[in-house]
């Protein structure tokens, strides 16, 4: 037997060996070494440019145990509903539910890896961005259980995709090295856990001195924008390009376009080939050239066309690329489509959407294409709960809520009466008194009934109101409302351990079908919350006007004042969340609160509040 033949065996066998632990573990309970194998799968794939079979293998790594908590929840549910359709004399609609039922828990089910082709049905306007982390060398072991935990975190080796909806576009990739040298904690996400711990520290110890308490606030703001920095320019280089959103505007893509094509004419004038990757790969350096420096511009470049910086076809481009500067830098302003983020279980506690290059994206976050599926899924057909005054509908831009159908909850453990004080005649303005609590401890029927019938809920209190409302009971309900949760650490995801996925209120949410929610990544003063708060209503719904600055600022003679520093009004409103999101961070004094804001689920887009008042 022939050497070259032997060594086709053996690359057979651990082919198929790899192949068949893949499915030996893909069992619940779920062992921790099922998506490690699946990493392992897809990165050979991606190196045999097998594209589609290597994502469709990262797709199924992602969040394993929480689709196994996933295919449990809807089984429960499709059993239910069984039994209410044998004693239900009007049985059709039952059996119609108990059908939506399982469709939505096929979404999460384990068999034969395959391309997610329901992207496809996706609109063309959302890029998707899946990035899986790839542990290496002794911390792949230690996240797996092995040996003590590691204390300050080696930053992973990044596998980024990016993809379109639509049958169009383009399919990108690129692997991602961990990054030469390091900060002076370890890591950024050593560093990061530095940051959070002494911003814990200074809310809870320094409160009766503002001089130092201010000071400490100012270093980890400071420090704080150093990491994104670092996350965005150290860390990725020229491939934070791939986090982008597209071109919203025609006369922008025009543009693009027409560079785009002028660079590739140039090269095949150069005898250069030119294949559909690296045209794909220039037209996105194009599309990013505001937020490149030179440098990375000229390091994008190089590594596409695999050429010396010397060389007479870098010479030619680059000359190039000088006379359409001026033009080509207006796109660092232009108009971005919806990004939605697939992030893996470590790297999700890092503010990503917080980088300069993301400034005008709209971002969402989703654990998993699988929950993606799900919501898609039900938010494009479930017409159940169809109020007469709005439909949900998944448009090109998003779903759309009605904001009149809401619910407020605010300061319920009665201890924030600054934020009750900011917020409640704002919130009594747009909605109501009978629309909402303040200062009272809700019923969790009020609670269920507002998840299930309303568009909008929003609290405004410690956490994620999960004390009034557990965890355990949401994952139950058919939550129809879109939540904004605006209490520390709401948007939270943390794990109970190193082999299991991190959960928290977003991801119970998702499960209970809710369209997508607002939060908190971590810790934030209640004042520079309320900033942000004001703000994204004020986008969403022109909560205020002008007129009724003065009089919402003011304090009633004999009350307690409360610091009312509020922003002013926007000029203009802003119905999509995600793009409220983005607007309303920058309002916060303090970075570290707007760097915490995120938005989990579907780009949602409320209807016209049609507010008359003066």
């Amino acid at each position: 037997m022939s050497a070259s033949t032997v060594y086709l065996k053996n690359l057979l066998e651990s082919k198929n060996i790899l192949d068949k632990a893949i499915l030996m573990n893909q069992s619940f309970p779920c062992s921790p070494f099922h998506s490690e194998l699946l990493k392992l799968k897809a990165e050979r794939l991606l190196k045999e440019s097998e594209f589609h079979a290597g994502f469709a293998h990262l797709v199924d790594a992602h969040c394993t145990a929480l689709r196994h908590s996933a295919v449990n929840t809807h089984r429960d549910k499709i059993a239910k509903k069984k039994l209410i359709s044998k004693s239900n004399t009007v049985a059709q609609e039952v059996v119609e539910d108990f059908k939506f039922t399982h469709q939505l828990d096929q979404s999460f089910q384990f068999t034969k890896v395959n391309f997610p082709k329901f992207l496809h049905s996706l609109p063309p306007e959302w890029t998707i961005v899946h990035i899986s982390e790839m542990w290496q060398g002794p911390e792949s072991l230690k996240m797996q259980g092995f040996g003590p935990p590691p204390l300050v975190y080696n930053l992973p080796k990044l596998m980024i995709a990016r993809l379109h909806g639509g049958l169009s576009g383009s399919f990108m990739t690129r692997f991602i090295e961990p990054p030469a040298g390091g900060l002076s904690e370890g890591s950024l996400l050593a560093e990061l856990h530095s940051i959070l711990e002494g911003n814990r520290s200074v809310n809870k110890d320094f409160r009766g001195n503002r001089d130092q308490y201010w000071k400490l606030k100012q270093e980890h703001h400071d420090q704080l924008k150093v990491l994104v920095n670092s996350l965005e320019n150290w860390w990725l280089d020229f491939c934070k390009c791939l986090l982008i959103g597209e071109l919203s505007n025609s006369t922008d893509i025009n543009l693009l376009n027409r560079t785009t094509s002028a660079v590739v004419d140039l090269l095949k004038r150069m005898k250069r080939t030119i294949t559909s990757d690296e045209e794909a790969w220039i037209r996105l350096l194009i599309s990013c050239f505001g937020y490149l420096s030179r440098q990375q511009f000229v390091r994008g470049l190089l590594k596409i066309l695999k050429t010396t910086v010397r060389s007479p076809i870098m010479t030619e481009v680059l000359s190039f690329f000088k006379t359409v500067q001026s033009d080509i830098e207006k796109f660092k302003t232009a108009k971005r489509n919806p990004v939605i983020l697939v992030l893996d279980k470590v790297i999700q506690q890092l503010p990503w959407e917080s980088i300069a290059m993301l400034s005008t994206t709209p971002v969402s976050r989703i654990p998993s294409l699988h929950f993606l599926n799900s919501l898609t899924w039900k938010h494009s057909f479930d017409r159940r709960n169809v109020s007469p005054t709005t439909e949900l509908k998944l448009r090109s831009n998003g779903i759309e809520v009605n904001p009149k159908l809401a619910y407020y909850v605010i300061n319920p453990g009665q201890d924030l009466p600054g934020v009750q004080q900011r917020l409640q005649p704002i919130l009594e303005r747009i909605w109501g008194k009978h629309c909402g609590l303040s200062g009272a401890v809700p019923v969790e029927q009020q609670i269920r009934q507002s998840l299930m019938e309303r568009d909008i809920f929003l609290y405004c209190g410690h956490g994620s109101g999960s004390k009034y409302f557990p965890n355990d009971h949401l994952v139950k309900l058919d939550c129809r409302a879109a939540p904004i949760l605006m209490g520390c650490s709401s948007g939270q995801l943390a794990a109970s351990g190193r082999i299991v996925d991190p959960t928290g209120a977003p991801i119970y949410y998702l499960l209970a079908g809710s369209p997508g929610m607002v939060g908190m990544l971590w810790e934030v003063t209640d004042v520079d919350c309320d900033r942000f708060t004001i703000r994204l209503l004020d986008l969403l719904l022109g909560a205020r006007k002008r007129k009724m600055l003065e009089k919402l600022s003011q304090t009633p003679p004999n009350q307690k004042s409360y610091k009312t520093d509020i922003p002013s009004p926007p000029e203009q409103l802003e119905p999509e969340i995600l793009r409220a999101v983005a607007q309303s961070r920058p309002v916060t004094k303090n970075f570290l609160t707007g760097a915490a804001a995120v938005v989990y689920g579907l780009p949602i887009r409320t209807l016209d509040f049609n507010d008359n008042d003066s």
